[in-house]
């Protein structure tokens, strides 16, 4: 099963993910900002194989947290989506730089974020990928 960790400041986009990515068999463990995200990974109870992460969040937003992910080597090939509502280009060139896999801008339809799930996922892992 795939896991994906699903961060966002957001609890109604947060219960609407998890209950469509579970019903396409995902596995979600899910938090509130990019510091409950790195601690989560740092504490490795889970492994992801994807993240999905809000741009705009407190404590640390989806930027911080692409870096942190991409500085460490535990971490860094985990495929990354960032959900944005329509940031600047110069956060776009710098979380490509930084080596985010894709954006969706919100508000999204749920077909698109399946494909882009499904797109990053077989761009990682092109013999593996079930969904």
């Amino acid at each position: 099963m795939t896991t994906i960790l699903l961060l966002d400041d957001n609890s109604d986009i947060v219960t609407l993910l998890e209950m469509v990515l579970n019903q396409q068999g995902y596995d979600v463990i899910s938090g509130r900002n990019g510091q409950e995200g790195m601690t989560m990974l740092e504490q490795g109870k889970f492994a992801p194989d994807l993240i999905i992460s809000n741009f705009h969040m407190p404590q640390m937003d989806g930027l911080d947290f692409l870096g942190h992910v991409r500085e460490n080597p535990q971490f860094s090939s985990i495929p990354f989506i960032l959900l944005t509502a329509a940031p600047p280009i110069q956060w776009q060139q710098q979380a490509t730089q930084l080596g985010a896999n894709a954006f969706l801008p919100k508000p999204f339809k749920i077909d698109m974020l399946k494909k882009t799930i499904r797109a990053v996922s077989e761009a990682a892992n092109p013999t593996t990928c079930a969904h």
